[in-house]
C-alpha cells in the first residue's frame, strides 16, 4: 500500500482516495492526513479539518512522501487536488519543476505562459506539520519573456499549472523513494523572501555583473533573500561560465536553486551591479575610439568604393584578436552578430547594399559604406557607426531595446530596403514570402540530438510546405521559446542542407526503387520498420506495395505532380546548401559561429561584447579550427558526448544555436 519506501521523521503522509464516513465523521477524497508511528493504533491518522484523530481503512488511502505532500496541500479544493495526484504524469512533471521551466497555466479561467522564477514555501500548517509549496511565475506575452523591467509575476500552487517543460526528465518510480528527486526541485527560501519584483534594477532574472578576486564575472540572479544563518540579503546568481568556486545552486549545504556545476556564486546583493554591457545610457559617454587601435581603424571616414569579402588568407592578420569586428553597445549584440555573420566573409546578400527602389537609399548608404566596407578592410567597426543605422531604422526600441535577429532583418530586407523576400513557400494553393524560417513541430522524445537537415523536413512534412524556388540564402530558426525554452537540449547544425525533396515541382526519387517518385508520406517518416530520417516517397508501384501492409493501410499519402516520361537516370542531381554561420544566444546575448574558408576546420568565434574597460565594450574574433572537427561529430556520438570534456565553444555551439545561416553556390552564380 505505500508508495514511497522511505519516511520522514515519525510521520508517515498520506492522501484520501474516496469518500468515507467514520464515528459519524465525513471524510471527503482528497484529504491530507498522517500516521504518528509513536500512536499505538496503527491505523489511526490526524485527518486535515477533522478536529479528532480517525481510522483509516486499507484501501481508503495511500502513503505520499512529505515532498509530495507539501506540493498538494495549498491546493484548497479538494477534488482538484485528487485528480492532479491521480494525473501521474503531470504530478510527476511538477515535482520536477526547477528555476527557469517554462510551464502553462490556468488561472482565473485563463491560460498562461509563463518561467518560473522561484520556488518558495508557504506558511507552516500546524494541524498537519508541513509547508505548502508556491511557484513564482513570470508570465510571458505571446509566448516570448515580457520586455519590461518588472515582468508580470504571479504566485500558483501546483493544482494552477497544467504543463511544464522538463519533459526529459528521469522516470518517476512510485516504488522507490524518490523525494530526492522532488526535494532537488523544492528551493526553499526564508519566511521573508525578497520579492522579484520590489527592487527593478535588481531582481531575479537580472542580469548582472561581479568583481571576483582576478576577473569580473557576469551572469543571471536565480534568487535572492537570505540564507539560513545569514542577517544580509544575498543573491544567487548562475554565472555565463564556470568558476572553480562555484558551487550547482547550493550554499551551506542547502540547495537555492539549480544550475549546472560550478556555474553558481552567492554574494552579498550590494556587491551586484548591472551588466554594463546591456546598460541604456546616452551614446556620448561612451568612448568608441578602440584602445591601442592602429589609425586606420578608428578613422570616421565612409568609404564608398566596394570591397569585397575578406579573404581566408587575411583572417589570421586582419580580423583575429581583440577590438575586431563590430563593437557592441545598447543592447546591440542581436544586430552586431548578424551584420558580422551576412556579410564579413560572404556575399550571398551584398545585392541589397546596392538594388536600387529602397524606401530610404541612407540606411542603404550606412549599411554598406559606414558599416560592411569598413569591416572587410579594416576589420573593425566602431559603435557609433552602427548606432546611426540604428537610429534610422523606423522604431526607437531598436536604439536600446532588446531585439532578436530575425526582427532586425525583416525590418531592413521588408520594411527599410524594400527588396524580394528570401523565402517563396508553397503552402496548398498559396504563396508564402518571408525573410527567415522558423522550425515548427512537435515534441518526439525519442529524438536526442536532431539535426537542422531532419528539424527542416519534419517541419516541412507537418506544415505540409514546399520551396515554390531554391533559395539562395536560408535562414533557419531552431525551436525554442524565446531565449529561454529549448524543445532539444543539443541541436547538430548541418554542414549541408539538402533541400532536393522540399522543393515543389522537383525530379525526386523514389525512396526504395530509385525511379521517378509520385507519391509522398508524412507518417510513413514515422515508421521505425522503414529506413529512419529520409522523407519517403516513391513510385506508383512501389508506393503500393508499402501502403498494402496491415500498419499502413490507414496512411495518408499524396501524390504531386513529377515530370513526364522523363529520361534521366539515377542519381538524380540534388539541391544542396552549405553553412555559413551560427547565431548563438545565452542569457540574452548573441553571438556567432562564421565559417571564413573553404577548409573544414576555417571557422572563427564572435562576441561583439566579449569584455569591457570603462565605459568600452571590447568586441573579440578568436579563431576556432576545432568547430570543423566538432561538426564532424555523429549525432549518434554527440548524444553520449560529454561537451565539458570539449571546451567552451562546443556547448554554445551545440546547446545555445538560434539560427542556423546556409547559402545556395548554384543560386549564388545568378
Amino acid at each position: 500500500m505505500e508508495r514511497m519506501g522511505g519516511v520522514e521523521n515519525d510521520k508517515r503522509y498520506c492522501i484520501v482516495l474516496k469518500d468515507f464516513t467514520t464515528c459519524g465523521i465525513k471524510v471527503p477524497r482528497g484529504s491530507l492526513g498522517y500516521f504518528n508511528r509513536s500512536r499505538r493504533e496503527e491505523m489511526s491518522a490526524t485527518v486535515e479539518n477533522v478536529k479528532q484523530v480517525v481510522k483509516l481503512q486499507p484501501g481508503n488511502y495511500i502513503l505520499i512522501s512529505k515532498e509530495e505532500a507539501e506540493l498538494l496541500v495549498d491546493i484548497q479544493d479538494l477534488s482538484h487536488r485528487y485528480e492532479l495526484f491521480k494525473n501521474e504524469p503531470l504530478f510527476r512533471s511538477i515535482a520536477k519543476v526547477q528555476i527557469n521551466d517554462v510551464v502553462q497555466l490556468r488561472k482565473n479561467n485563463k491560460e498562461l505562459v509563463g518561467i518560473v522564477k522561484n520556488i518558495e514555501n508557504t506558511t507552516r500548517k500546524k494541524e498537519l506539520d508541513l509547508y505548502g509549496t508556491l511557484f513564482q511565475v513570470s508570465l510571458m506575452e505571446d509566448n516570448r519573456p515580457s520586455r519590461k523591467k518588472c515582468d508580470p509575476c504571479v504566485k500558483v500552487n501546483a493544482g494552477e499549472i497544467i504543463q511544464v517543460s522538463n519533459t526529459e526528465v528521469e522516470p518517476f518510480d512510485r516504488g522507490k523513494n524518490s523525494s530526492k528527486h522532488i526535494s532537488k526541485a523544492l528551493t526553499q527560501i526564508s519566511p521573508d523572501p525578497f520579492e522579484g519584483c520590489e527592487n527593478p534594477a535588481l531582481e531575479v532574472g537580472s542580469m548582472v555583473e561581479v568583481q571576483l578576486r582576478s576577473n569580473l564575472a557576469y551572469g543571471v540572479i536565480r534568487w535572492i533573500g537570505i540564507p539560513e544563518g545569514k542577517v544580509q540579503r544575498m543573491a544567487g546568481i548562475e554565472l555565463d561560465y564556470e568558476q572553480k568556486t562555484g558551487s550547482d545552486g547550493t550554499f551551506e549545504k542547502r540547495q537555492y536553486f539549480v544550475c549546472e556545476k560550478n556555474k553558481a556564486l552567492f554574494i552579498q546583493l550590494g556587491d551586484c551591479k548591472p551588466d554594463a554591457r546591456f546598460l541604456t545610457h546616452e551614446l556620448k559617454n561612451v568612448r568608441t575610439t578602440p584602445i591601442n587601435a592602429p589609425e586606420k581603424m578608428i578613422a570616421d571616414h565612409t568609404m564608398e568604393e566596394d570591397v569585397p569579402p575578406v579573404r581566408e588568407d587575411e583572417v589570421q592578420q586582419l580580423m583575429a584578436g581583440r577590438m575586431k569586428g563590430i563593437q557592441g553597445h545598447y543592447n546591440s549584440c542581436y544586430l552586431d552578430s548578424t551584420i558580422f555573420s551576412l556579410f564579413t566573409f560572404s556575399s550571398v546578400l551584398d545585392g541589397i547594399l546596392h538594388k536600387p527602389g529602397g524606401h530610404d537609399e541612407k540606411i542603404q548608404q550606412i549599411l554598406r559604406e559606414d558599416i560592411v566596407n569598413p569591416l572587410r578592410t579594416n576589420g573593425f567597426v566602431n559603435a557609433e557607426k552602427v548606432m546611426k543605422l540604428r537610429k534610422l531604422l523606423g522604431c526607437d526600441t531598436f536604439v536600446s531595446a532588446e531585439k532578436d535577429p530575425e526582427e532586425f532583418i525583416n525590418v531592413l530586407l521588408h520594411e527599410v530596403l524594400a527588396v524580394d523576400p528570401l523565402l517563396k513557400i508553397r503552402s496548398g494553393e498559396k504563396i508564402q514570402e518571408c525573410n527567415c524560417y522558423q522550425i515548427i513541430l512537435d515534441k518526439d522524445d525519442t529524438v536526442k540530438v536532431p539535426t537542422v537537415q531532419f528539424l527542416l523536413e519534419r517541419s516541412f512534412l507537418s506544415c505540409d510546405l514546399k520551396f515554390e524556388e531554391i533559395p539562395s540564402c536560408l535562414l533557419v530558426q531552431m525551436p525554442r521559446f524565446g531565449k529561454q525554452f529549448k524543445m532539444f537540449t543539443e541541436i547538430m547544425p548541418s554542414l549541408e542542407l539538402d533541400i532536393t525533396d522540399l522543393l515543389n515541382n522537383s525530379l525526386r526519387q523514389c525512396f526504395i526503387c530509385g525511379v521517378v517518385a509520385e507519391y509522398e508520406c508524412a507518417q510513413c517518416l514515422l515508421d521505425p520498420m522503414l529506413s529512419p530520417g529520409a522523407i519517403k516517397q516513391y513510385c506508383y508501384t512501389c508506393n503500393s506495395q508499402v501502403h498494402s501492409h496491415k500498419g499502413r493501410k490507414d496512411h495518408q499519402f499524396r501524390k504531386f505532380p513529377s515530370p513526364i516520361n522523363v529520361c534521366v537516370k539515377a542519381p538524380f542531381p540534388r539541391h544542396k546548401m552549405e553553412l555559413f554561420a551560427v547565431l548563438c544566444i545565452e542569457t540574452s546575448h548573441y553571438v556567432s559561429f562564421v565559417k571564413y574558408g573553404t577548409s573544414k576546420n576555417s571557422w572563427l568565434f564572435f562576441d561583439s561584447m566579449a569584455d569591457r574597460i570603462d565605459e568600452e565594450n571590447i568586441p573579440e574574433i578568436t579563431v576556432c579550427p576545432q568547430i570543423g572537427d566538432y561538426l564532424m561529430i555523429s549525432e549518434a556520438m554527440l548524444a553520449y558526448t560529454n561537451l565539458k570534456q570539449l571546451d567552451g565553444f562546443a556547448k554554445r555551439l551545440f546547446c545555445d544555436a538560434y539560427m542556423c545561416m546556409y547559402w545556395s553556390p548554384r543560386m549564388c552564380l545568378y
